[in-house]
Protein backbone atom coordinates (compact mmCIF):
# COMPACT_ATOMS: atom_id res chain seq x y z
CA UNK A 1 0.00 0.00 0.00
CA UNK A 2 1.27 3.29 -1.11
CA UNK A 3 0.77 6.39 1.75
CA UNK A 4 0.48 9.30 0.73
CA UNK A 5 2.19 12.44 2.76
CA UNK A 6 1.77 16.23 2.14
CA UNK A 7 4.76 18.27 3.08
CA UNK A 8 4.19 21.85 4.12
CA UNK A 9 6.87 24.67 3.65
CA UNK A 10 7.35 28.14 2.60
CA UNK A 11 11.03 26.92 1.11
CA UNK A 12 12.10 24.64 -2.03
CA UNK A 13 15.08 23.83 -0.02
CA UNK A 14 13.06 22.59 3.04
CA UNK A 15 10.95 20.90 0.62
CA UNK A 16 13.63 18.85 -1.33
CA UNK A 17 15.48 18.16 2.25
CA UNK A 18 11.84 16.39 3.28
CA UNK A 19 12.25 14.63 0.23
CA UNK A 20 15.56 13.36 0.27
CA UNK A 21 14.86 12.09 4.04
CA UNK A 22 11.65 10.25 2.47
CA UNK A 23 13.92 8.46 0.31
CA UNK A 24 14.24 6.25 2.89
CA UNK A 25 10.73 4.83 2.70
CA UNK A 26 9.71 3.94 -1.00
CA UNK A 27 6.07 3.35 -0.30
CA UNK A 28 5.22 6.95 0.66
CA UNK A 29 4.88 9.29 -2.16
CA UNK A 30 5.37 12.76 -0.75
CA UNK A 31 3.68 15.37 -2.15
CA UNK A 32 4.89 19.27 -0.98
CA UNK A 33 2.95 22.28 -1.26
CA UNK A 34 3.91 26.34 -0.34
CA UNK A 35 1.25 27.29 2.24
CA UNK A 36 -1.83 28.95 0.93
CA UNK A 37 -1.81 32.87 2.68
CA UNK A 38 -4.76 31.86 4.80
CA UNK A 39 -5.68 29.13 6.87
CA UNK A 40 -9.38 28.36 4.97
CA UNK A 41 -7.41 27.98 2.18
CA UNK A 42 -4.58 26.05 3.04
CA UNK A 43 -8.04 23.48 4.69
CA UNK A 44 -9.09 23.54 1.34
CA UNK A 45 -5.88 22.38 -0.41
CA UNK A 46 -5.78 19.43 1.76
CA UNK A 47 -8.78 18.63 1.55
CA UNK A 48 -7.96 18.50 -2.49
CA UNK A 49 -5.05 16.59 -2.64
CA UNK A 50 -6.26 14.02 -0.05
CA UNK A 51 -3.34 12.90 1.90
CA UNK A 52 -2.97 9.85 4.26
CA UNK A 53 -1.01 12.43 6.51
CA UNK A 54 0.48 15.84 7.17
CA UNK A 55 3.94 17.23 7.63
CA UNK A 56 4.22 20.94 8.25
CA UNK A 57 6.78 23.55 8.97
CA UNK A 58 6.03 25.48 11.97
CA UNK A 59 7.31 29.01 11.11
CA UNK A 60 5.52 29.02 7.45
CA UNK A 61 5.70 33.11 7.31
CA UNK A 62 9.68 33.45 8.02
CA UNK A 63 11.49 32.99 4.86
CA UNK A 64 10.11 35.07 1.82
CA UNK A 65 12.44 33.38 -0.88
CA UNK A 66 10.29 31.12 -2.81
CA UNK A 67 7.05 33.26 -2.22
CA UNK A 68 6.12 36.28 -1.32
CA UNK A 69 2.81 37.15 0.27
CA UNK A 70 2.03 37.03 3.95
CA UNK A 71 1.22 33.43 5.37
CA UNK A 72 -0.84 34.32 8.66
CA UNK A 73 -1.05 30.97 10.61
CA UNK A 74 1.98 28.67 11.89
CA UNK A 75 2.15 24.85 11.23
CA UNK A 76 0.64 24.52 15.15
CA UNK A 77 -2.54 26.80 13.90
CA UNK A 78 -2.91 24.44 10.75
CA UNK A 79 -2.72 21.02 12.58
CA UNK A 80 -4.95 22.36 15.63
CA UNK A 81 -7.64 23.58 12.92
CA UNK A 82 -7.35 20.61 10.92
CA UNK A 83 -7.61 17.78 13.30
CA UNK A 84 -10.72 20.32 14.87
CA UNK A 85 -12.07 19.14 11.66
CA UNK A 86 -10.77 15.58 11.36
CA UNK A 87 -9.85 14.05 14.48
CA UNK A 88 -7.61 11.78 14.85
CA UNK A 89 -5.91 12.92 11.46
CA UNK A 90 -2.04 11.51 11.31
CA UNK A 91 -0.66 15.50 11.72
CA UNK A 92 2.71 16.60 12.11
CA UNK A 93 4.77 19.80 13.26
CA UNK A 94 8.73 19.74 11.91
CA UNK A 95 10.62 22.56 13.95
CA UNK A 96 13.52 24.45 14.56
CA UNK A 97 11.08 26.26 17.58
CA UNK A 98 10.26 23.40 19.15
CA UNK A 99 9.37 25.33 22.94
CA UNK A 100 7.47 27.80 20.84
CA UNK A 101 5.87 24.97 18.48
CA UNK A 102 4.88 22.88 21.65
CA UNK A 103 3.53 25.88 23.50
CA UNK A 104 0.95 26.54 20.57
CA UNK A 105 -0.06 23.05 19.60
CA UNK A 106 -3.10 20.55 21.26
CA UNK A 107 -1.31 17.87 21.52
CA UNK A 108 2.69 18.28 21.72
CA UNK A 109 3.03 14.44 20.67
CA UNK A 110 2.81 16.10 17.18
CA UNK A 111 5.73 18.43 17.32
CA UNK A 112 9.22 17.54 16.05
CA UNK A 113 13.03 19.11 15.62
CA UNK A 114 13.42 19.47 11.81
CA UNK A 115 17.23 18.17 12.58
CA UNK A 116 15.97 14.72 12.27
CA UNK A 117 15.75 15.37 8.51
CA UNK A 118 19.55 16.09 8.76
CA UNK A 119 20.34 12.34 9.93
CA UNK A 120 19.21 13.33 13.75
CA UNK A 121 18.00 9.94 14.35
CA UNK A 122 20.74 7.34 14.36
CA UNK A 123 19.52 5.80 17.57
CA UNK A 124 16.04 6.48 17.34
CA UNK A 125 13.58 3.02 17.76
CA UNK A 126 11.43 3.97 15.36
CA UNK A 127 12.42 6.55 12.33
CA UNK A 128 10.31 9.33 11.69
CA UNK A 129 8.84 8.16 8.54
CA UNK A 130 7.95 5.03 10.38
CA UNK A 131 5.89 6.74 12.77
CA UNK A 132 3.77 8.67 10.26
CA UNK A 133 3.09 5.59 8.87
CA UNK A 134 2.33 3.76 12.37
CA UNK A 135 -0.10 7.19 12.69
CA UNK A 136 -1.68 5.96 9.52
CA UNK A 137 -2.47 2.74 10.25
CA UNK A 138 -3.81 3.51 13.37
CA UNK A 139 -6.32 6.10 11.89
CA UNK A 140 -7.48 3.98 9.22
CA UNK A 141 -7.94 1.05 11.83
CA UNK A 142 -10.31 3.62 13.94
CA UNK A 143 -12.43 4.24 11.10
CA UNK A 144 -12.49 0.43 10.49
CA UNK A 145 -13.25 -0.30 14.16
CA UNK A 146 -16.17 2.74 14.11
CA UNK A 147 -17.81 1.05 10.96
CA UNK A 148 -17.80 -1.81 12.10
CA UNK A 149 -19.47 -0.86 15.62
CA UNK A 150 -21.61 1.48 13.95
CA UNK A 151 -22.88 -1.95 11.73
CA UNK A 152 -23.35 -3.94 14.49
CA UNK A 153 -25.42 -1.26 16.49
CA UNK A 154 -27.70 -0.63 13.33
CA UNK A 155 -28.63 -4.44 12.81
CA UNK A 156 -29.26 -4.88 16.42
CA UNK A 157 -31.41 -1.79 16.28
CA UNK A 158 -33.69 -3.53 13.21
CA UNK A 159 -33.72 -6.66 15.23
CA UNK A 160 -34.40 -5.51 19.04
CA UNK A 161 -34.33 -1.72 19.65
CA UNK A 162 -31.57 0.33 21.60
CA UNK A 163 -30.97 1.65 24.99
CA UNK A 164 -30.37 5.69 25.27
CA UNK A 165 -26.51 5.08 25.80
CA UNK A 166 -26.31 3.18 22.40
CA UNK A 167 -28.16 5.79 20.48
CA UNK A 168 -25.72 8.57 21.56
CA UNK A 169 -22.79 5.99 20.55
CA UNK A 170 -24.29 5.10 17.09
CA UNK A 171 -24.45 9.15 16.83
CA UNK A 172 -21.28 9.65 18.01
CA UNK A 173 -19.82 6.88 15.36
CA UNK A 174 -21.87 8.53 12.62
CA UNK A 175 -20.10 11.75 13.41
CA UNK A 176 -16.99 10.34 13.75
CA UNK A 177 -17.18 8.80 10.56
CA UNK A 178 -18.61 11.79 8.49
CA UNK A 179 -15.61 14.10 9.73
CA UNK A 180 -13.21 11.36 8.24
CA UNK A 181 -15.29 11.45 5.05
CA UNK A 182 -15.73 14.70 4.30
CA UNK A 183 -14.85 17.55 6.86
CA UNK A 184 -17.27 19.98 5.13
CA UNK A 185 -19.93 17.66 5.03
CA UNK A 186 -20.61 17.38 9.20
CA UNK A 187 -24.13 17.38 10.87
CA UNK A 188 -24.86 18.14 14.37
CA UNK A 189 -25.13 15.60 16.23
CA UNK A 190 -28.26 17.81 17.54
CA UNK A 191 -30.15 17.07 13.83
CA UNK A 192 -29.02 13.22 13.91
CA UNK A 193 -32.08 11.77 16.43
CA UNK A 194 -33.42 9.73 16.12
CA UNK A 195 -30.59 8.60 13.78
CA UNK A 196 -32.18 7.54 9.73
CA UNK A 197 -31.56 3.81 8.99
CA UNK A 198 -31.41 4.89 5.72
CA UNK A 199 -28.83 7.70 6.04
CA UNK A 200 -26.56 5.14 8.15
CA UNK A 201 -26.77 2.45 6.01
CA UNK A 202 -25.60 4.67 2.75
CA UNK A 203 -22.50 5.82 5.56
CA UNK A 204 -21.75 2.69 5.78
CA UNK A 205 -21.28 2.06 2.06
CA UNK A 206 -19.24 5.05 1.72
CA UNK A 207 -16.87 3.59 4.84
CA UNK A 208 -16.33 0.30 2.87
CA UNK A 209 -15.94 2.29 -0.42
CA UNK A 210 -13.28 4.34 1.30
CA UNK A 211 -11.32 1.31 3.09
CA UNK A 212 -11.03 -0.58 -0.39
CA UNK A 213 -9.57 2.31 -2.07
CA UNK A 214 -7.11 2.57 0.87
CA UNK A 215 -5.89 -1.30 0.82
Amino acid sequence: MAYKVLFIDEEKEQQDNFKDYMDAAPDMEVVCIYPEPKLEGMIQKIDELVPNAIVSDFLLNEIKVDIQYAVKYTGSELVNEYQRQRPAFPCFVLTSHDDEAVIGSDDVNVVYVKDLLHSGEPEAKAKFYEKIKEQINKYKKSIDEAQEELSALLEKKKNEGLKPSEVDRMVELDTFIEKSLNADSVVPSEYKQPVSLDKLSSLIEKVDLLLAQNK
